[in-house]
């Protein structure tokens, strides 16, 4: 009797190329369902957590706020945060704190 060695490495090539033709005649539905839905979200969290979680060029709160420096001619007539609530509210109108 003669034996045929096949290397670990082979075996494992031959498994995942002979995968999606092997998913596709079991499972049919799932697998295109994930070869369309799951490929793409992979992609679009792939995407999500590069932009998030890497440090990017602007602040987070870049588009809501006015980010200028404190001797800037805007911002020299601005409000110090301990003269809120303005005079002209009234008492009873709820303001941030």
């Amino acid at each position: 009797m003669i034996k045929y060695h096949v290397s670990r490495s082979a075996r494992l090539w031959a498994y995942w190329s002979t995968l999606p033709h092997r998913m596709l005649k079991k499972y049919p539905e799932q697998t295109i369902f994930y070869a369309t839905f799951g490929v793409a979200t992979l992609i679009i969290g792939g995407y999500k957590m590069k932009k998030y979680l890497t440090d990017s060029d602007k602040p987070y709160y870049r588009g809501y706020y006015d980010v200028v420096r404190s001797d800037d001619p805007i911002a020299l007539n601005w409000r110090k945060p301990e003269e809120y609530p303005a005079p002209y509210l009234l008492s009873n109108v709820e303001t941030a704190h």
